[in-house]
């Protein structure tokens, strides 16, 4: 889009919005625990290494300083080797299916090994590898190395847990608003070591998590308008926006991605109340649901390849996919009575009872299971079939019991769609079900070291990627922080 007005709405005007909607940043200063500090008798030089932890996950820049034991009469070689998990760190060759340089190395030849040796990149990191390549003259030992941390999530807006609240519980809950704090920068970005993007998805449950943690509603607003700005020519929003290098919206598009955009801004209205947003948003929200409505076939059933799910190989996504749409078009109907637009409000409830019965079709009342046509039975189908409200409350229930005790069923793989079943569990009201979920899954990342929440968790299976290569996994991604979310708005102690 070249930011003009369009057929459907003026990009140009949410472009600006984005754009003064820039967030401040605020910086952090860290330093390495000191017992993997090289001590002052190493002198290095010719391949020495050493690896600093700094104890915790951090977002940002590295300054490194060492003394010399010479006149430095060449440059000081200096490889930065960075890692959020030590996985990172394995010398094997990357066999990953996305590109290698997203893998956090950075080489610099300081003129002036004097003076602090800084990295240009940011980086995401707990670990660092320092290695001094070089056969110079003179030898270097370590004198002292500060990271600076940036993010826009203001720390002093966080209210404390009440005070009976367990231990494991605030352990859980800080590892999510560390994942989110990380994530949080120009944008809400789905990783800060990998893709840097504004995904839709991840906005979605990153924004439910800001608004009871950080409430910085000024970067919400910011990534609304951002994808408002760069839609496709038909007015479907990308699945994600490149905030840099150069800003641009991704090709791919994703209908359960587009649909969020009417949950994040619902979610915003019901924190602030704000009609006036609403109003101003309302064509952008509603053109999501008429081409993903306009999609389903003749028999109601949307096009599965349009829905992301979850990373979860062999799924089938029928029932699952049915349910989002119609989740999702019940969000944006809520936001139609909001923006006083009573013909969308027809439309959008004649779509919902289309879609909804395809849904109540694939509903097999005999094992209580959303079934998909070959056969399937997953957890995505009975969580999206409960939140997508075809069923009442009591058969919520009821399908959600059933699957805990299907051992043959298709299992989540993302803490991003794990997010769902704990939602689908809490509104169907099995808060002990839904606690016991959080402890268990969240708080099993933490159990095994988890400074934040990863994109990928399987606990079977630490090594799974969905990109052949644990070692490009994003160890702190957005999608996953919603622990903090659920602890803090269902009362979890």
């Amino acid at each position: 889009m070249s930011g003009q007005t369009f057929k459907y709405w003026d990009t140009g005007e949410f472009m600006r919005k984005a754009r003064e909607a820039y967030p401040a940043l605020y910086e952090k200063k860290y330093c390495s625990l000191a017992r993997t500090v090289p001590g002052r008798d190493e002198w290095m030089r010719s391949g020495s290494s050493f690896i600093l932890d700094f104890g915790t996950h951090i977002v940002g820049k590295l300054a490194l300083e060492v003394e010399c034991d010479n006149v430095p009469d060449s440059p000081l070689h200096v490889v930065f080797d960075f890692a959020e998990h030590t996985c990172e760190f394995d010398p094997r060759p990357y066999a990953g299916g996305l590109s290698s340089s997203w893998i956090q190395r950075e080489t610099v030849y300081a003129d002036n090994p004097l003076e602090a040796v800084k990295t240009s990149r940011r980086y995401a990191f707990r670990y660092v590898k320092i290695t001094f390549p070089a056969n110079t003259a003179y030898r270097v030992r370590y004198a002292g190395c500060v990271a600076t941390g940036t993010t826009s999530a203001d720390e002093n807006a966080v209210s404390g847990l009440p005070s009976g609240t367990g231990e494991d519980v605030r352990k859980i809950d800080g590892v999510g608003l560390r994942t989110l704090k990380n994530c949080m920068q120009s944008v809400f970005e789905d990783g800060p070591k990998r893709d840097r993007r504004l995904w839709l998805g991840d906005l979605y449950l990153q924004a439910k998590t800001d608004l009871f943690t950080y409430k910085n509603t000024g970067l919400i607003k910011r990534c609304l308008y951002l994808f408002a700005a760069l839609p496709h020519e038909d007015g479907c929003l990308s699945s994600a926006v490149f905030p840099e290098p150069m800003l641009k919206n991704q090709s791919w598009i994703l209908h359960d991605y587009a649909l969020f955009f009417a949950g994040v801004l619902r979610d915003l209205y019901e924190f602030e109340k704000d009609e006036k947003l609403v109003k101003e948003l309302w064509p952008v929200a509603f053109r999501q649901a008429q081409i993903a409505a306009g999609a389903a076939d003749g028999n109601g059933q949307v096009p599965v390849d349009m829905y992301f799910t979850d990373w979860c190989p062999g799924l089938d996504k029928t029932c699952a996919a049915q349910g989002t749409a119609v989740a999702m078009l019940n969000d944006t109907l809520f936001l139609s009575g909001i923006a006083g637009d009573g013909a969308a409000g027809d439309y959008l409830e004649k779509q919902i009872e289309r879609l909804g019965a395809r849904l109540l079709s694939l509903f097999d009342r005999e094992s209580g299971l959303f079934v998909c046509p070959g056969g399937q039975i997953s957890v995505h189908s009975q969580m999206w079939g409960a939140l997508s409200g075809v069923i009442d409350r009591e058969t919520q229930r009821t399908v959600l019991k059933n699957i805990a005790g299907r051992s043959d069923a298709v299992d989540t793989v993302t803490p991003y769609a794990k997010h769902y079943l704990a939602e689908a569990l809490f509104r169907a009201g099995l808060r002990d079900e839904a606690e016991a979920l959080v402890k268990s899954y969240w708080g099993g990342m933490v159990r095994e070291g988890a400074d934040c929440f990863p994109e990928i968790y399987v606990p079977s299976d630490p090594g799974a990627s969905p990109y052949g290569d644990a070692r490009i996994n994003s160890y702190c991604h957005a999608w996953s922080c919603t622990a903090s979310y659920f602890i803090r708005k269902y009362g979890i102690v």
